[in-house]
């Protein structure tokens, strides 16, 4: 009976009476019930995560860069399920991720994101994605970009603190925090040409990957901005809502079928879709019978300072003990900061100088590494930066704070015995010289500022093979974004850790199929690890420049950099402002 209805029937056979059964059996292998494909979910909500990335000394940006390269090649992963939720990270570690990403995709993977709460940038980071799941109570909020400063002229003036700012060249800015109320006119023409470099960078991504006309995006920035998650899926802004359920739809859209098959990165206990997934583990470099050459990844992170910050008295001897290792075919110098101490931005100058001679040294600039940490750079082989890196800053400030009526308000006098017309320079009550400089002394301090200048100046154009000329053109403490200084030859490409990893094997003639191994550097102490894993891990103990200055309603950036700038009273330095506003 069977046989007869599959053969009689026009309904169920093909011309020349091909049997239905078949027809079956073709649907069931063409249109499969379950996928074959094996998704890794890159969990970033991890607090872990999260602590090592915002610390001072963190290494874990190249473990996830090395698991995305290593998903790309592995030919057993088809997708990635990105969890963004509670991710935050610098602007210019998001598009190293974005970046990988994008190669990942490039081999003809897919990548679904997920996401809770959202601004600009991480979202920027999402829409590299092929589908975007938002928690159906999540918020996104297009802001835009904003740079500024915490001006406080009138708050020291208040306290009987006086301020004079040690400058002499147009765009170095540091010390206008506390000799000004608002924005100068240099400060302002350099902050906004950073801006526009890399506000028309996330617009012009966004556009792309999103398929939004300018007017589209001049709407959803400027008058839309704020979405609750059904806002936000109405407007197509993202393509499903919900957490489990709505990612395995979204999986299965992208797939034809079912996704049951995963591996995990990152944290089980947060896992989106399958906490008991097996674990997905870098590999190691080293061969069965042999050890695979190695490329040294130096953190060079912090203020540029001796002892604390970069601590470059030791990290300058890493440097040099790596390169003189017979195993170690290239370093790659990670550098993200502000600047500080010249003496200490030349240690490890001197130190990368140093190595080139024996390896390749290639230098990658973080969000921020400019004025010291730019000087710090000078000598690498070859030096990459983000497009959001903020760096440049060829220039020296000063400042000197003393006492202008805080002694009095106190009720503290000051009275001095002396040998040396100077000797009471830095005498006085609390934190404070009582007296400011006289006009000779300043004099003195512009002659020593211009000399370091000079200094700082002539090295540039010795490490970067430029005329001083153009080094002139480039200085005067002018900030750039990563593209304005691959436009002035201050560096020589545009890219992250993974790219100067890549430029590094390149120049190091190390086979891009060759497999290598990482060290990393300085190797952290049992104790830090240890203490990384709490909540208060990141807070700084108090010194007394904290103490004193507690009680002010500032902002922990603004304080902080009050509390250097006393610390550091009158000593010259190449820095920048470290209370620039850039949420």
């Amino acid at each position: 009976m069977i046989r007869r209805i599959m053969t009689s029937s026009s309904l169920f056979s093909f011309p020349g009476n091909f049997p239905c059964w078949v027809l079956g059996m073709w649907c069931l292998v063409s249109v499969p019930l379950f996928s074959n494909s094996r998704y890794l979910e890159l969990n970033l909500n991890s607090r872990t995560v999260q602590t090592r990335l915002h610390s001072a000394r963190s290494q874990q940006l190249l473990d996830i860069l090395r698991i995305i390269e290593q998903a790309e090649e592995d030919k057993k992963i088809q997708g990635m399920i990105l969890n963004l939720s509670g991710f935050s990270a610098d602007r210019a570690v998001l598009w190293e991720l974005r970046t990988a990403l994008e190669s990942f995709k490039a081999g003809g993977k897919r990548v679904c994101a997920f996401i809770s709460g959202a601004n600009l940038d991480l979202y920027n980071l999402a829409s590299v994605a092929d589908k975007i799941v938002m928690d159906e109570q999540g918020t996104l909020s297009f802001l835009g970009y904003v740079y500024g400063r915490t001006y406080l002229q009138h708050t020291l003036e208040k306290l009987g603190v006086g301020v004079r700012e040690l400058r002499y060249h147009e765009y170095k800015s540091a010390a206008e925090t506390f000799t000004r109320d608002s924005l100068s006119e240099a400060d302002r023409r350099q902050y906004e040409a950073y801006l526009e470099d890399v506000f028309s960078l996330t617009r012009d991504t966004l556009m792309a990957a999103r398929s939004w006309t300018p007017e589209e995006f001049d709407t959803i920035l400027n008058k839309e901005y704020l979405y609750s998650a059904k806002a936000a899926l109405a407007r197509g802004l993202v393509d499903g809502l919900g957490r489990d359920k709505a990612l395995t739809a979204v999986l299965r859209e992208l797939e034809g079928a079912e996704v049951r098959s995963f591996v995990r990165y990152g944290d089980a206990s947060t896992s989106l879709l399958n906490s008991r997934a097996p674990e997905y583990r870098l590999k190691s470099g080293a061969g069965l019978f042999r050890t695979a050459p190695k490329i040294a990844v130096v953190y060079a992170l912090g203020q540029t300072e001796l002892e604390r910050g970069m601590a470059a008295r030791s990290l300058a001897r890493t440097i040099r003990e790596i390169s003189e290792k017979r195993s170690v075919k290239a370093m790659v110098v990670r550098i993200n900061s502000p600047g500080g101490s010249a003496e200490a931005a030349d240690y490890i100058a001197e130190a990368i100088r140093h190595a080139k001679e024996r390896i390749p040294v290639v230098v990658s600039l973080g969000p921020v590494a400019a004025s010291g940490g730019y000087w710090a750079a000078l000598y690498a082989s070859h030096i990459t930066a983000s497009p959001y890196t903020l760096t440049g800053s060829i220039g020296v400030i000063g400042s000197w704070f003393y006492n202008q009526g805080l002694s009095e308000k106190l009720g503290f006098t000051v009275d001095t015995i002396q040998r040396g017309d100077h000797a009471d320079l830095m005498a006085g009550a609390i934190l404070l010289p009582w007296r400011d400089l006289s006009a000779e002394e300043e004099e003195r301090y512009r002659m020593y500022i211009l000399d370091l200048y000079s200094d700082f100046t002539a090295k540039v154009a010795e490490g970067r093979n430029m005329d001083l000329e153009q080094v002139e053109a480039a200085a005067q403490g002018r900030v750039y974004s990563g593209l304005g200084a691959l436009h002035l030859g201050l560096i020589d490409s545009i890219g992250g850790l993974a790219d100067a990893i890549e430029q590094a094997r390149k120049l190091a003639e190390l086979p891009g199929k060759k497999r290598v191994i990482y060290d990393e550097y300085p190797k952290p102490r049992f104790i830090d690890k240890l203490m990384a894993q709490f909540v208060f891990a990141n807070i700084p103990p108090q010194n007394k420049a904290e103490i004193f200055l507690g009680g002010l309603f500032l902002s922990e950036s603004a304080l902080r950099d009050l509390e250097y700038r006393f610390s550091q009273n009158g000593k010259i330095m190449p820095i920048l402002p470290l209370d620039l506003v850039s949420p």
